[in-house]
């Protein structure tokens, strides 16, 4: 513009890339366009640039830049310009022309608005009687300008006439630039501009009657549908809700979670489950962490999952006499108690997986643990309190002197509850004399002295190296291994050897006597491989070539010896390990014995 004049116009559409730009971003799109096409007018000119955008207002001193906004500041350098915020309703000739279809759509729906008025203004029997009282001056709220009613704020009169009311509702809903606004809005709009006696009732019909708004928008209501809640639980794990957590990333071979709660104490039981879990092994993990533990269940709730609905899992429990129940489609409602503890246990486990989350299946026991810990707001009691009959011990619990205190009802609830709690141990103390009695009848007293011998029993789960032998043909036994200390009554420690990576300390019912050969001591060396060892050799040691020691992180140092085969050129010698290498003792001793004397 120039002296208030317009001298040009420039538009253009904004590309895919620039559509998703910010609203400053695009705001200095248009500068940019507009300064590269009216560059020669503009350089050596000094020139204001006005923006109803604050923030682009602000451009020439902004600190941190991009390196598109680096790009446009360099462009802008060779221009004497300055950049000034005008607010948008200031800013009415560029908004008119951004907004000239929606004024086009306008005139094209309603046409010459005032004439219409004007017209419809002799066929109103309430507008021809307002018309006539303004012409004799008898009312201040309506007056006539060029044959069109007016009242307070300027509004036109809108009369009863066709559908000159309804035409201009619509075009303040459903038009594109209106975009169908609520009832309130929508009446705003009209109310800006025009008046007519029972408008907001009008408005409020055709609103709530649109397709388009019925179809689109949601209820932001409460709820239809009063509650009708599930029949409650006589006992503990007579009805049960079950549920699977699915697409989790695999951890120690799981991919899924089942959830299994007890409708009465709330008592959670987590199984991680493999990411495709059939219908069969989901039946037999329920079995192995549910059944076996509290019964089979009267009644099993479900969601729909095809795992519940299929022929397995209904005739199975058809059989064994629990009764299936599935929440209605698309209400996962019905099963809403399991649903919150999947809640619960997904923010559990969100504290503590790690970053790449494929440790979630080592918390899952302690997660069960702490959800079952938790006082529960429906029974005011923890689950273990329901079905145990008492909290677990935790690292927290500390011994507490009651003591007394100003109020004498609370010091003696308090001594109460103490004497529950020596009732409780007194009970248990029986008990374990009862099963000490019972246990001992089967068991015999056994004990051991420092430096005696025993053997030990090693369970082949326990070593990675059995894993690939049968385990029916594994030694039952190790040893022997000399005791060089007792731990508390019934426990020794033992001196194994090196190469036996396991805790030292067994409980008396491994160990075995030891009885040697006191005529013979040969006879106590094995020539079998050592423990937990299961590789020979069948071939025969030439010479020991050199030695060397594998570091890895993490991994206790190996010796390994260089050995050259009987019968094979020097080039087929290989790297063995010193354990491996147990049939060839004497060869090591001396290839270490000649390495010694050569230092």
């Amino acid at each position: 513009m120039q002296d208030g004049h317009p001298i040009a116009y420039e538009s253009r559409k904004l590309n895919e890339t620039e559509r998703r730009y910010t609203v400053q971003e695009k705001e200095m799109t248009a500068i940019i366009h507009c300064l590269r096409v009216w560059r020669h007018y503009l350089l050596g000119a000094r020139f204001i640039v006005k923006t109803d955008n604050i923030a682009t207002s602000y451009f020439q001193s902004q600190k941190k830049l991009s390196p598109k906004q680096a790009r446009w500041q360099d462009f802008l350098a060779e221009f004497d310009y300055v950049l000034e915020y005008r607010p948008g309703k200031a800013n009415v000739v560029a908004d008119a022309l951004s907004r000239k279809s929606e004024l086009a759509s306008i005139s094209t729906v309603l046409g010459d608005l005032p004439t219409r008025i004007k017209e419809g203004l002799g066929h109103d029997p309430v507008a021809k009687e307002l018309v006539k009282l303004a012409e004799q001056g008898k009312t201040r709220q309506f007056w006539l300008e060029d044959g069109l009613l007016y009242t307070q704020g300027r509004r036109l009169y809108v009369p009863k006439w066709e559908d000159l009311r309804k035409d201009l509702i619509r075009e303040c809903h459903d038009t594109k630039w209106a975009g169908h606004p609520g009832q309130k809005r929508t009446r705003a709009l009209l109310e800006s501009s025009y008046f007519w006696p029972q408008m907001r009732d009008q408005v409020e019909l055709y609103v709530k009657t649109c397709l388009v708004c019925q179809q689109d928008k949601v209820e932001n209501k409460q709820p239809a549908g009063l509650l009708e809640p599930l029949p409650t639980s006589e006992h503990p794990w007579d009805s049960i809700t079950l549920d699977f957590i699915s697409s989790l990333p695999k951890s120690d071979g799981f991919g899924s979670i089942m959830v299994v709660i007890d409708r009465f104490s709330k008592y959670g039981t987590f199984i991680p489950c493999p990411k495709d879990c059939t219908a069969e092994e989901a039946a037999r993990l329920f079995f192995k962490n549910v059944v076996k533990y509290w019964g089979l269940p009267k009644h099993i709730i479900s969601d729909r999952d095809p795992r519940f609905t299929g022929r397995l899992w209904t005739e199975l429990f058809k059989l064994l006499g629990s009764e299936l129940h599935f929440s209605t489609s698309f209400h996962p409602q019905t099963d809403g108690q399991t649903e919150r503890v999947n809640s619960l246990l997904e923010c559990y486990l969100r504290h503590f997986v790690s970053a790449n989350q494929r440790d979630w299946a080592r918390l899952l026991d302690v997660a069960q643990f702490s959800y079952n810990l938790q006082r529960s707001e429906a029974t005011g009691k923890s689950p273990f309190e329901i079905v145990m009959g008492q909290q677990p011990i935790t690292p927290h619990t500390f011994h507490h002197d009651f003591g007394k205190g100003p109020s004498p009802a609370a010091t003696q609830m308090v001594q109460s509850w103490g004497e529950h709690l020596d009732m409780a141990r007194s009970q248990l103390a029986k008990a374990q004399k009862r099963m000490k009695k019972w246990a001992d009848a089967k068991r015999r007293q056994r004990e051991y002295s420092i430096g005696d011998k025993v053997l030990i029993k090693l369970l082949p789960q326990q070593f990675k190296a059995f894993r690939g032998v049968h385990k029916g043909l594994i030694r039952k036994y190790e040893g022997p291994f000399q005791i060089i200390a007792r731990v508390g009554k019934v426990s020794y420690r033992l001196d194994l050897p090196t190469t036996l990576k396991i805790h030292p300390t067994f409980h008396v019912s491994m160990l075995k006597p030891y009885h040697p050969d006191d005529h013979d001591e040969s006879r106590g060396y094995s020539h079998r491989a050592p423990p937990v060892v299961t590789t020979s050799f069948d071939k025969e040691v030439e010479e020991v070539l050199s030695k060397r020691v594998v570091r890895r992180r993490g991994v206790q140092p190996s010796t390994q010896y260089l050995i050259k085969w009987k019968g094979l050129p020097e080039t087929e010698a290989s790297w063995e390990t010193q354990e491996d290498l147990w049939q060839f003792p004497e060869l090591l001793h001396q290839f270490e014995a000649t390495r010694a004397s050569a230092k």
